[in-house]
């Protein structure tokens, strides 16, 4: 009985994963557009503002990102 249950839990999150999942897209027939021969406006670059540096990553616990990715399947 406990099998079927879990049988069961897997063949939901397999539909679930399979009904999400995203969808390629087809190649379109129609050529690419033309580029116009009209010079590019230069880029514009952001303000310089004071460079702050990225607080350290904490590593996750392999379980914990396993219940997120449970998490985001199901619910």
């Amino acid at each position: 009985m406990p099998l079927d249950v879990f049988a069961a839990l897997g063949a939901l999150v397999r539909a679930e994963a399979a009904r999400t999942r995203t969808k390629p897209k087809p190649p379109t027939d129609q050529p690419p557009a033309q580029r116009s021969n009209s010079p590019a406006p230069p880029p514009v670059e952001p303000p310089a503002t004071a460079a702050v540096p990225a607080p350290p990553v904490k590593k996750r616990h392999p379980l914990a990102r396993l219940m997120q990715k449970l998490t985001t399947l199901i619910g």
